[in-house]
């Protein structure tokens, strides 16, 4: 069974949000988040499971985080018009995105989509049973003006639209998010403090990741495209499907003992052929990349659980929690416990299942 919705802009921002609080009412309950602007959707029990939580920040910038999993599959058809600003991210889980003028991606963990200045219009896919949290960032484009500052959204025009063509449709279907831009989506995510200051803190947040993004786009705006290395063969599109592949099958296998051998064998591809390539799409070595993406796992799990150090070094890959410890503070600066105690109050987290 699939059930599917439809959004459009196309009588202002306004009617869309009312669109977007309606969805959400057909599919959740509403209830008091117990913050200033905040609303809490609960998935219905015959929806699936989760929430849904909306703030409404400065200049009526929307910041939605998603934690949920849809028993069927949800369609979301859009039809937006270039008045529309949204980024959002890709804590963990999937989901498929379609836009007719770009292309199709699978849009996945760490991964980062910057909307076009431009009327778009597609379908969102979530898939049944397969949980989602994610980060959105929305509002009308003129409404951003506020979050850049002294820079003003010149910026922003000169940065990521300035971008050639293809790199600019790949920052709208999905780039994988830097280590110190992901952990700024990641405090949106994990934020705890009283509800007097939260706002206050997200849209500080929003500030620092909107210039993070200006600087990350501005470089690659002034650089040449990536070039295939001399004496290689562009890659075709089953071997980028393949490679697209192996996040995801390494955290579902964290204490396999995989070598790029044993994994180019699984994907039918030579290991020089497979590194290169995960180089190109990912810009970082396969091991590297993995060894982030369970350091990032990590994070969420001292934040949300009240797992012991040793079992959240267990649930990340790690057999040793010394080994995970000493990884731990050399990525985040902070021991576990450190990072645990700065970003949950006691009491705050649940008990993991």
């Amino acid at each position: 069974m699939t059930r599917r919705f439809s959004l459009s802009s196309a009588h202002g921002y306004a009617d869309l949000g009312r669109q977007y609080r309606d969805f959400y009412a057909a599919i959740g309950s509403c209830r008091d988040g117990g913050a200033a602007g905040a609303r809490v959707y609960d998935l219905r029990p015959e929806a699936g499971v989760g929430s849904i939580t909306v703030h409404e920040l400065l200049h009526g910038v929307t910041l939605t985080l998603y934690d949920l999993t849809f028993h069927d599959e949800l369609v979301l058809d859009f039809d937006l018009t270039s008045d529309y600003f949204e980024l959002e991210y890709c804590v963990d889980g999937l989901m498929h995105l379609e836009e007719r003028g770009t292309g199709t991606a699978v849009f996945g963990a760490n991964e980062l989509s910057i909307s076009h200045s431009r009327a778009c219009s597609g379908r969102l896919v979530r898939p049944a049973g397969q949980r989602y949290r994610g980060v959105s960032i929305a509002a009308r484009r003129a409404a951003t003006t506020a979050f850049f500052g002294s820079l003003g959204t010149a910026a922003w025009e000169e940065s990521v639209e300035g971008m050639p063509a293809e790199l600019r449709d790949a920052h709208y279907l999905g780039r994988q998010a830097p280590p110190e831009l992901a952990a700024a989506f990641a405090d949106l995510f994990t934020c705890v403090l009283p509800a007097r200051f939260r706002a206050l803190y997200l849209e500080s947040k929003v500030m620092e990741i909107l210039a993070r993004i200006v600087a990350d786009a501005g470089t690659a705006a002034g650089s040449p495209p990536p070039r295939v290395p001399a004496g290689q063969a562009p890659m075709a599109a089953y071997e980028i499907e393949r490679i697209r592949r192996i996040p995801e099958l390494l955290m579902e296998n964290l204490h396999e003992q995989h070598t790029g051998e044993s994994l180019a064998r699984a994907l039918g591809m030579t290991p020089k052929r497979l590194s290169h390539g995960f180089k190109q799409l990912y810009g970082d070595t396969i091991f590297s990349h993995h060894r982030n993406a369970c350091l990032r796992r990590a994070s969420m799990l001292l934040v949300e659980t009240d797992l012991s150090v040793a079992a959240v070094a267990l649930r990340s890959g790690y057999s040793s929690p010394s080994n995970f410890c000493f990884a731990f503070k050399r990525h985040f600066g902070q021991t576990p416990r450190q990072y645990r105690a700065g970003r949950a109050p006691a009491g705050a987290r649940e008990a993991a299942v």
